[in-house]
């Protein structure tokens, strides 16, 4: 492979001068990031834990808008007519109960769990059976009403060996058996070429990404761990967050980076976003998984604090004392967790003082607009 080549395919730009002596022009290296999976302690006590999964649930930030947003697949070629109704006030309220269930199943978040283990049971041996056929043979019970995850797959190898199969093999057969809508049973070329898998990171379509891995896998694959790990650390490094808001794989992403110690720049992200609750819910995010925040104890009650008030979907345009003391206490723990915790302080020590001077500007103009009201 010639120089030239091998650097069009490890940078985005590349500029060719052929009478001068400098011949390229350098820009911007691509980032190669590494796979993690959850294969030493489980997660799932933890993912699960109700605590947690408030703390994600409310992270998510669901905004209805976009939960209910129009979205054309091959199943659905085409975008339904809406339908107009004129309701009462009580219509009202159980339509609204109605979309609030159906959010909640949509933004329902691919578990967490850890990676399988490797099945080696062997039933018996038979060395009578050896050389009798060169393939292997496999069986299935195809009992309806049985869970995938139990069913009985044994194989019978060349050696006369008897023993249950692996969850590749497992999984294949079940496919047949038991197709899932949208699962292939040959690994889409989306995940078995990475320069394809690639391409759709830079391109930001994370969202297709995961939802086609939640398909195409089982949430303890090392594949799929593998591939949203690499999901997530894009979206950590292009700060792409607001991609994933809205939808059920932003609490997973949450856990991972916690889990993983690298949550800072979500951490920067929500401070620049004004988003100063969310950011003092990931302190206490933290301190759930890791325990490692000294001031995590007090946040039990700053975080019971936040879940009382209504979600913020953008900045607020005034502010009442309540709402001014409760913001207060989040940014002192955010300034507590940069002080002792964070690894990127003076990125987020800016941020959250830009904060401060919006912030005491957006103060100024509420209690300006109360006392010429006449309220106190």
């Amino acid at each position: 492979m010639s120089l030239l080549k091998l650097l069009q395919n490890n940078v985005k730009h590349v500029k060719k001068c052929h009478n001068e002596k400098q011949i390229i022009l350098i820009s911007h290296r691509k980032l190669s990031f590494v796979p993690s999976v959850y294969d030493t302690e489980d997660p799932a006590p933890k993912f699960f834990s109700p605590n947690v999964q408030t703390l994600l649930k409310r992270l998510t930030r669901p905004d209805f808008a976009k939960v209910f947003r129009k979205r054309t697949t091959a199943d659905i070629p085409h975008l339904k007519t809406p339908i107009y109704k004129f309701l009462t006030e009580e219509d009202l309220q159980i339509e609204r109960a109605k979309a609030n269930k159906k959010a909640k199943k949509l933004l329902q978040m691919p578990p967490v769990v850890k990676i399988q283990g490797h099945i080696s049971e062997v039933l018996s041996k038979d060395p009578a059976l050896q050389g009798y056929d060169s393939a292997t043979y496999l069986f299935t019970d195809i009992t309806f009403g049985v869970r995938n995850e139990e069913r009985f797959i044994v194989q019978r190898n060349p050696d006369g060996t008897l023993c249950k199969s692996d969850h590749d093999t497992r999984k294949k057969l079940n496919q047949i058996y038991f197709p899932l809508h949208g699962r292939k049973i040959r690994e889409p070329l989306l995940f078995s070429d990475m320069e394809r898998f690639n391409s759709l990171l830079e391109k930001h379509k994370y969202e297709y990404l995961l939802d086609r891995a939640c398909i195409q896998y089982e949430p303890d694959e090392q594949k799929y761990q593998e591939l949203t790990s690499l999901t997530y650390q894009h979206v950590d490094t292009s700060s792409q967050f607001n991609l994933l808001r809205s939808t059920r794989h932003f609490g997973p992403l949450a856990f991972y980076l916690t889990w993983h110690n690298s949550m800072d720049n979500l951490v920067l992200e929500t401070v620049q976003g004004g988003a100063i609750r969310e950011a003092a819910l990931l302190v206490a995010l933290r301190h759930e998984l890791r325990a490692d925040v000294e001031h995590g104890a007090e946040n039990q009650a700053l975080v019971a604090e936040i879940m009382k008030t209504p979600i913020q979907l953008s900045k607020p345009e005034h502010l009442t004392e309540e709402d001014i003391t409760l913001d207060t206490k989040c940014v002192d723990s955010i300034e507590k967790y940069i002080a002792k915790n964070s690894t990127m302080k003076s990125q987020q020590s800016l941020a959250l003082q830009g904060f401060r001077e919006d912030y005491q500007q957006l103060i100024d103009l509420s209690r300006g607009l109360r006392k010429a009201h006449g309220a106190s």
